[in-house]
């Protein structure tokens, strides 16, 4: 195997313009399409699978017409052949193809094997081929036998045959894979020529297992010595072929404040290859402030085998940043104007893309200062009935400018108008409009919007009219926020003054919060309504007849006329104790009966001499429970039974 290997240049060209050779299945192609790389028909017998015949079965002739250029299906299917064809052509567009007979131009070592094992195939060309031949490969599942581009070998001119060895993948079910090969040469007598043979079918069967990673045998870094910011390229060399998975090479850095690896540029040996690299691999610090050597190790992970190590040298000095990399490699915004660049120097950085620096109202960082424009559109209410109007409020994303901002208004639908424009006035951040609306059957969804530098957009529903009558926000007893009006439309009930809230009283809909409502009690009130020092009201109760709400002259004090009421007790029972009454005024004795007057409204309590118990009945009642005293409230005339126990 070799590590660079050259192949036909007309097969080349039509690989570059993402033409190859189809594989053919068991069955050949009836029809295909012949033609140069030009698009021109090919005519005559065309050998299937060449670098014109790419698009028709390999191994096998067709009958070719010629015709327009790029014309499709040309050739009909005329001669399946048992080893494969080989050219004859007689002009750039004319040929005269025949079979071949002589010995197969490729054989596999097995058409079944377990996936994941090694594949041996063979090349032969008994003809003459002074210059040796490319050998141009086709697998139609390159991902279970890789490595045609790099894995086989070509014909050198003393050789009639050639054999080597790709991968196979592991499979997790029988899988089969055709392979042929394309043979361009140039014979004994000068002619250009290419053979092909019909393809040779392998079986991949479950079963295999994944060989392991082979050794490397060989690690360059190119160039081996780097100034401060270089990078350094890898090439890997396998022991042997990589297995059809490909093998990543692990690189890493024994000083990577000198020398770090490269992110994704770690070489990769693709599977069927021995070589792997090209890339930029390691990079060196921008600043390195003495000659440095950095030992650079690289594993295939095979077993058993050490990283292989390479030196690479660090010269010192420094290497200035430049503006893209002070960026973080963005090309709107970021760092301007003089900036640092890591070396003891400075670097004068623009802008692109029309941004200034500090235009954006940052100094040193790239912008553009903003500009008006549209930014909001609201409608109040937002839902109304046919035949009503509503109000629009564009809002601007900052003040207008001298002369003002005009804003295009438009609507979706007929079931609302709006002007054909409105002017935000210098200075001000916002302008209304009308939305005028026509009668309705069913209820309109009607997008309402505004374009300026920029654009917002609001739906409006227009309803029908029904026997509805909205409410009001008095009526609802609300003065903020926004609520129902009871017909399937929303009101705007307007707003607080700091520090109250809407619902900050915790009633929804009504400025509260931010101070503390007094009390009845605490103003000595105790009758009508006051109020309660945060915006809204107290309710004191009610007065007993014949006391009215300020009778007295206070204001939400009961007061005005006295009136009494008589107390008539009677004492059974215990022979020598009496019951009195708090207040005084009553002082019954045991067998007697007394009354006296109270004014109405007075809570009158009686109890026993000597501490004794009595069971009250009438206007004071115990039930038949024992207790040394009994209360009521005097309001009319009453009377009360005292049994002393």
């Amino acid at each position: 195997m070799t590590k660079n290997r050259v192949v036909a240049l007309s097969l080349l060209i039509a690989v570059a313009a993402g033409f190859l050779p189809s594989v053919a299945s068991a069955a050949p192609l009836q029809t295909c399409t012949a033609q140069t790389l030009q698009g021109f028909p090919i005519s005559g017998n065309v050998c299937g699978g060449t670098t014109y015949g790419f698009q028709c079965s390999a191994g096998v002739i067709y009958r070719c017409q010629s015709g327009p250029r790029f014309q499709q299906n040309n050739c009909t299917l005329s001669q399946v052949c048992s080893v494969g064809c080989f050219t004859r052509p007689s002009s750039a567009t004319s040929t005269s193809d025949v079979c071949f007979s002589g010995a197969p131009p490729l054989t596999l070592s097995t058409n079944s094997t377990l996936g994941g094992t090694d594949l041996g195939l063979t090349v032969t060309l008994a003809a003459g081929h002074p210059s040796g031949a490319f050998t141009n490969m086709k697998i139609d599942r390159g991902d279970l036998v890789p490595g045609s581009y790099c894995g086989v070998p070509n014909l050198l001119a003393s050789q009639t045959s050639v054999s080597f060895a790709l991968p196979t993948a592991v499979v997790s079910s029988p899988t089969k894979v055709n392979l042929f090969v394309d043979l361009a040469y140039t014979d004994t007598s000068g002619v250009n020529r290419q053979l092909v043979p019909v393809p040779s079918v392998l079986t991949l069967n479950p079963g295999g297992t994944e060989p392991p990673a082979p050794e490397i045998l060989n690690v360059t870094l190119s160039p081996s010595t780097i100034a401060p910011g270089g990078v350094s390229i890898m090439d890997v060399e396998l022991a042997k072929m990589a297995p059809a998975r490909g093998i990543p090479i692990a690189v890493s850095s024994s000083n990577p404040s000198a020398a770090s690896v490269i992110a994704n540029g770690q070489p990769l040996v693709l599977g069927g290859c021995i070589y792997g690299g090209g890339a930029e691999t390691i990079q060196a610090a921008k600043s390195v402030p003495s000659a440095t050597t950095v030992t650079i190790s690289a594993s295939s992970g095979a077993p058993g085998q050490a990283p292989v190590t390479t030196p690479l040298t660090v010269t010192a000095g420094c290497s200035p940043k430049t503006c893209l990399e002070v960026r973080g490699g963005t090309v709107h915004g970021g760092p301007c104007g003089s900036i640092p660049d890591g070396c003891g120097g400075n670097l004068q950085c623009g802008c692109d893309f029309g941004e200034t620096c500090g235009g954006g109202g940052v100094a040193g960082q790239c912008g553009t200062a903003p500009s008006v424009g549209v930014s909001g559109l609201s409608l109040n209410p937002s839902s109304v009935t046919g035949g009503s109007s509503s109000t629009g409020t564009v809002t601007l994303n900052m003040a207008a400018p001298s002369g003002g901002v005009g804003v295009f208004l438009s609507s979706s639908a007929a079931a609302a108008t709006v002007p054909g424009s409105v002017v935000v006035p210098q200075g001000q951040t916002s302008a209304s409009f009308t939305v005028s609306t026509a009668a309705v059957s069913a209820t309109n969804f009607v997008t309402i919007s505004a374009t300026s530098n920029g654009s917002a957009s609001a739906v409006l529903t227009v309803n029908p009219a029904s026997s509805c009558t909205p409410t009001t926000c008095a009526a609802q007893g609300k003065n903020c926020g926004t609520i129902s009006n009871g017909c399937g439309g929303t009101l705007t009930c307007g707003s607080c003054t700091a520090p109250q809230t809407c619902g900050g009283g915790g009633v929804a809909n009504l400025c509260g919060g931010g101070c503390t409502p007094t009390t009845c009690a605490a103003q000595g009130k105790n009758c009508g309504t006051i109020a309660d020092g945060c915006g809204g009201t107290l309710t004191c109760g009610s007065c007993t007849a014949p006391q009215t709400c300020g009778g007295g002259g206070v204001a939400n004090v009961c007061g005005g006329t006295t009136s009494t009421a008589q107390l008539t007790v009677t004492a059974s029972g215990r022979s020598g104790e009496s019951v009195s009454s708090s207040p005084a005024g009553l002082k019954v004795n045991v067998g007697t009966s007394s009354s006296a007057s109270f004014a109405t409204g007075t809570v009158v309590t009686l109890s026993v001499s000597n501490d004794r118990d009595a069971i009250w009945s009438g206007g004071c009642s115990s039930g038949s429970s024992k207790t040394k005293s009994c209360s009521l409230t005097l309001n009319a005339a009453a009377s009360v039974t005292a049994n002393v126990q």
